[in-house]
């Protein structure tokens, strides 16, 4: 299925969910950022629809001309396709505790085992080493043709995890995995490095960037006025009260 453009020079090219874009069930939303002159990949799915979103990302420009592929976070939805992202040509971006997740397909740290043993996974389906060619972490940038692309550290949802932001015709756009959804939620799971206080700290970091659209790893997109339902996620978090959870409607 064809490459969705989302908003200005920003596609969805997988998903596990959206009827157009639709490259595997299991798979997070993956993203393609390309302004004609550079860009980027967020996110790669569990590697089932690799083939699927690589031609894609060919439909609105040559792989080779990106930067790489930015991984949010360690967790096999979104992190499985990195092996392929590597074998297609594009350099890995990822913090330093999803690179050594990643290089040996650590499927305990990642939550991997314990989500296929509750069906989240198909059974047969494991987690391949990946290398990742680039660590980043808190404020460093990614420089790709006209674009300069924030990393910020969002941890709360697992250990490790990024968001990316984009300042693009005047908008704040944020690419923010499985730490921030529509309608002000967020992903808490039973998971060992799901940590609430941390969670806290991140999304009320974010609240005062000034989002005008949020791309969520799951679900509807934000496409405007998206710092207001940030902002309903902070204030629950500021009254001690975790703000909806995604996962349970």
């Amino acid at each position: 299925m064809p490459a969705v453009e989302i908003v200005d020079s920003v596609w969805l090219v997988g998903s596990g969910t959206h009827p157009d874009v639709l490259t595997d069930p299991h798979d997070c939303h993956c993203y393609l950022i390309w302004d004609g002159t550079g860009g980027l990949l967020v996110d790669t799915g569990t590697g089932l629809g690799a083939d699927a979103w690589l031609a894609n990302i060919a439909e609105v420009c040559d792989p080779a001309a990106l930067a790489g592929a930015v991984v949010t976070h360690y967790h096999a939805d979104h992190a499985g396709g990195t092996a392929a992202a590597h074998a297609a040509g594009l350099p890995v971006i990822a913090s330093a505790e999803t690179r050594t997740a990643l290089a040996v397909a650590d499927e305990s740290g990642t939550s991997l085992a314990p989500a296929r043993a509750a069906g989240i996974y198909p059974a047969d389906y494991r987690l391949s080493p990946a290398t990742v060619d680039r660590v980043v972490g808190d404020g460093d940038t990614i420089d790709t043709g006209r674009l300069s692309i924030e990393i910020i550290a969002a941890p709360g949802h697992c250990d490790g995890h990024l968001v990316v932001l984009l300042r693009r015709a005047g908008q704040r756009i944020l690419f923010s995995g499985d730490c921030l959804f529509a309608g002000g939620r967020v992903s808490l799971q039973a998971i060992h490095d799901c940590r609430l206080d941390r969670y806290a700290d991140t999304v009320v970091a974010l609240a005062a960037r000034n989002i005008d659209v949020l791309l969520p790893g799951h679900g509807e997109q934000v496409l405007r006025e998206a710092g207001a339902q940030i902002q309903q996620a902070a204030e629950s978090f500021r009254r001690l009260v975790p703000p909806p959870n995604v996962l349970t409607g």
